[in-house]
Formats: structure tokens, sequence, C-alpha cells
């Protein structure tokens, strides 16, 4: 991009050596367009009888779950926290993941590093050059720096009975310590991040159960044996948490298409937090629809009783059970202005 400064990222040291430039504020206003050659991967390897050349259900699952991690970091971070049903097919597709079986071996690579530059692209007009870096380079970390799998394991690890070998795999070193010092500051500076980070802690857990009746799994060079993986490893939980999201909302869109089945997008004021939500057309009398109509017209606030369906952070299912206008003196000015 002409007039942008160039920077491209190869490695983890690279990686957060731009990172603590921007958590320190060092970085100035000259425009960034930053790009990836080989870096964030992921790689796997399985060794044992019968994985050469092969992915196996478990991990191909797991590899699933890193798509869907990634669109729905992107949603997140470029699309203002919508979810990830928000993205079009193409939005999907240039992101999509390919992962890469080497011939006559068990290593798997997952390239992250388009993925990178296309939320880079769609966020360097958005955001100041710090901000563009703490967003970019934290989601790259998170999802394939190898310190991030070291501090994962680690953790998990914990109070469990693992083998010295384990507990020397995991161990971090100076320079790790501080990269993930580093990490944790940016992470406070934008509240998406932690839900991302969540998102592919979840992932790697998912790499952690596909290990199956392989002797060895490594990650990123950082290798384990069968029975320290199965420790270490927590079910997988998928059931979505029931919430009540009761709160002040901007009605930011109405679909009507479905004439039983109105669907709004909202987004709450105290944390800006944007999902779908529904309602049945009988669920509500006359006077509350048109309270809606009335919010999304005049763009003025409203409260919404909202029954939802959480998983991971992130609004599955949402419906409106009842609608309040606010008080004239609560309203807010013009909020798309």
């Amino acid at each position: 991009m002409d007039g942008y400064k160039k920077i491209t990222i190869r490695n983890d040291e690279e990686a957060f050596s731009l990172l603590r430039q921007a958590v320190e504020e060092e970085l100035g206003n000259s425009p960034l367009d930053l790009s990836f050659d080989g870096w964030p991967k992921v790689e796997i390897r399985l060794d044992g009888a019968g994985y050469d050349s092969t992915i196996t259900p478990d991990i191909a699952a797991a590899i699933v779950e890193m798509q869907a991690a990634v669109n729905r970091a992107y949603a997140r971070l470029a699309r203002g926290g919508l979810s990830a049903r928000s993205l079009s097919l193409a939005e999907k597709d240039e992101i999509r993941l390919k992962a890469k079986v080497e011939k006559g071996s068990s290593l798997i690579t997952i390239d992250l590093g388009k993925f990178g530059e296309v939320l880079s692209h769609d966020l360097v007009a958005k955001m100041t050059p710090e901000h563009l870096v703490i967003a970019v380079i934290s989601v790259a970390a998170v999802a394939g720096a190898t310190v991030a799998f070291k501090a994962f394991l680690k953790h998990r690890s914990e109070d469990k009975k693992v083998s010295v070998a384990a507990q020397q795999a995991v161990a971090l070193s100076q320079q790790e310590t501080q990269r993930l010092e580093i990490l944790a500051k940016a992470l406070k500076q934008n509240k998406e991040l932690v839900a991302v980070k969540h998102d592919f802690d979840e992932v790697r857990n998912d790499i952690l159960r596909g290990v199956g009746d392989a002797k060895t799994l490594s990650v990123n060079g950082v290798s384990l044996d069968h029975d320290t993986v199965k420790v270490v490893a927590m079910p997988k939980r998928v059931a979505a948490d029931e919430a009540q999201l009761n709160g002040t909302y901007h009605i930011l869109a109405t679909d009507l298409r479905n004439p039983e089945l109105v669907k709004l997008r909202v987004r709450r004021l105290q944390d800006e937090m944007e999902f779908l939500a529904t309602f049945q057309d009988s669920s509500l009398d006359r006077t509350q629809v048109q309270q809606l109509q009335e919010a999304e017209w005049g763009r003025q606030p409203v409260f919404l009783s909202i029954n939802a369906l959480m998983l991971r952070g992130e609004v599955t299912k949402a419906t409106v059970i009842s609608v309040t206008p606010q008080p004239a003196d609560n309203k807010q000015k013009d909020w798309r202005n």
C-alpha cells in the first residue's frame, strides 16, 4: 500500500518485538502495512504406527474448530463484535485455512499468515498503528505462537502428575516469560482479545484430545508423550450457557422478511456487545413492536429483556422477551453521527 510502512513478520522474535513497541507506544503515527512470511503457523506431529501422511478424524475436528476460532476472531475485531454467522461466504473464503500434510510424514502444518494479513488490511483504516499492531499481532500470537502453546500446557499441567521430561518440555525460558508479559499487557487493551485467546485455548485442548493412540504429540516443536497428553487434556465443553442479557440497546437493523420471526441486530450500550436477536411476532404486543420500530427509526436507545444462550463468550441464540422505552432524560444524541 502506497504511503504505508511495510513490516514483514517472520517469527516469534519479530512479532513480540513489534508488539512490545506497540504496547509501550513507540511506533509513532506512520500507517503500517503488515505482512507475514511463515508466521504464525501451527505444526502438529503425531508419531506412532499408522500415522504417516494421515490426518485422523479427531485432528481434523480440531482443525475445523481452529477455523471456527479464526472466523470468530475476525468477526469480533473486523466486524465490531458480531457473531461469525454474520460473515459472508466471500469473507469466510478469504480467511479459510489450509492444512498441509507432508508427504511420507506425520507433520501437519496450518499457516495463519494469510488470516493475519486479511485482518490487518481490514483494520488499518480503523485504528492507530499501535492499536492495529496490538490487535493483529496479539491474535496471531494467541493463535499460533509457540509460547502461547507452552503457556497453555504449563497451566494445564500444574498440580497434575506429569513426568519430569514433560515439566521440562513446557518450562518457560526468561525470554518466553517476558513475551507472555508483553502479550498480557496487550490483551488488557482490547476486551475482544481475551475472548479470542479463550477460543484458541479451546482449540489447543482439541488438539490434545486428538492424540488418539499415537505415542507422542508435538505442536510447534513442543513434544509430549501419550500419557502426559491424556493427563493435561480436559473434557470438551460443548453445552451453551443460559444468560440474561437485559439492558439498554440500540437497534441497528430490523429484518422483517419473515413475518412470523422478526430479526434484530442490537448493540448493548454498556459494553457495545453486538449480536442478532429474534422474537416471534405474536410474542410481543403491538405497542412493544411499535416501540422497537420507533427506537430504530428515531435512533434512540430502548430497554430490552433478552433470554440468550452463550458459548465461548459468544451469543449463539437471543430472544427478545419484552421492550421498554427509555425515559427522555436517558436518551442520547444521535449515536450514528
